[in-house]
């Protein structure tokens, strides 16, 4: 009955007016709140009992959890001939957590084309845990995980005038695991030139930290909280296991939905992207796009139905 149901069943089905791409509009406003939460947070930081301050960092951390978010679904836009709407989406979103539109785009667009593949970039960087290890590893990797964006960012812009270190930047920063000669690669190139003004970019805002110490307190502080959710959301969006070919029934079982309460989105799962089996499956899906799919996935999809109604998630 199972197979004859997986066979079934293929993503064409899915009427097209589900399938909408992202939509920059929607995430200017979401951007928009998302800073305006920020703001706030951080001027409440300053007038209010500092017994608070693990309260309000964690609701910044969030946002900014959430700027990579709104960065990602850019990131599945064709970024050859970026429009001025798109750069002021990235600047605003991406250049605060550390990365660009195109640095995202080559290791995440690489991840779905393989997903759980012996090439697929998070594979090789994430592990199959649980409990006590998958806490440590959470820790591990994400204190040091936006700091690490950060420094991409200068060893980039050197990778672009240097054509020697072109192989290691792509490897080390854009998890390239393709094991070619990268030296003359565009894409690989374009990553490096993107990154110069982003290294401009924390160079002066290091700099106002030593005039305004209060960006010590609402961002330098948080970023690494940030980080640690971000490497959480991984960890816990596969299953960490090398999987044949990407069918809709590989999806469902290697890949999970998860925090979809108002908490978990507040901090793990902002913007949507706990919809991720939904993602997988239709990764040109913008993310404003993917509770409407869940529910028909919920109607018309079996396999997928008893899933998460049997109570696994996350």
């Amino acid at each position: 009955m199972e197979d004859r149901i997986v066979n079934s069943f293929k993503r064409s089905d899915v009427p097209s007016e589900l399938l909408v791409s992202p939509n920059l509009k929607k995430l200017f406003i979401d951007l928009g709140i998302d800073w305006l939460v920020l703001i706030t947070s951080s001027f409440l930081m300053f007038h209010t009992p500092f017994y608070l301050y693990p309260v309000w960092a964690m609701i910044i951390a969030g946002r900014l959890h959430a700027f990579g978010v709104i960065l990602h679904d850019l990131s599945h836009l064709n970024l050859k001939h970026k429009t001025w709407s798109m750069r002021l989406l990235e600047v605003l979103s991406g250049y605060p957590i550390g990365t660009t539109a195109n640095a995202m785009a080559y290791h995440h667009i690489r991840h779905h084309r393989n997903t759980l593949m012996l090439n697929d970039p998070y594979f090789n960087i994430n592990k199959k845990c649980t409990g006590v290890q998958r806490f440590f590893l959470t820790f591990k990797k994400g204190l040091f995980f936006v700091p690490f964006w950060i420094f991409r960012s200068f060893y980039g812009s050197f990778a672009y005038f240097v054509p020697q270190m072109r192989n290691s930047y792509a490897r080390i920063f854009l998890q390239d695991v393709s094991k070619k000669d990268l030296t003359r690669d565009n894409e690989v190139i374009d990553c490096a030139r993107e990154e110069m003004p982003l290294a401009i970019f924390h160079t002066i805002l290091l700099s106002q930290a030593f005039i305004f110490p209060q960006l010590i307190y609402t961002y330098y502080l948080v970023i690494p909280v940030a980080g640690v959710m971000c490497i959480y959301r991984l960890l816990i969006e596969h299953e960490y296991d090398i999987y044949p070919d990407k069918n809709v029934y590989t999806l469902i079982e290697s890949t999970f939905d998860h925090h979809h309460s108002l908490w978990g989105k507040l901090f793990f799962s902002p913007r949507n992207i706990g919809y991720h089996c939904m993602h997988h499956i239709h990764p040109n899906v913008g993310l404003h796009g993917l509770p409407q799919l869940k529910k028909w996935y919920l109607t018309n999809c079996e396999i997928y139905r008893e899933k998460y109604e049997s109570g696994q998630k996350i």
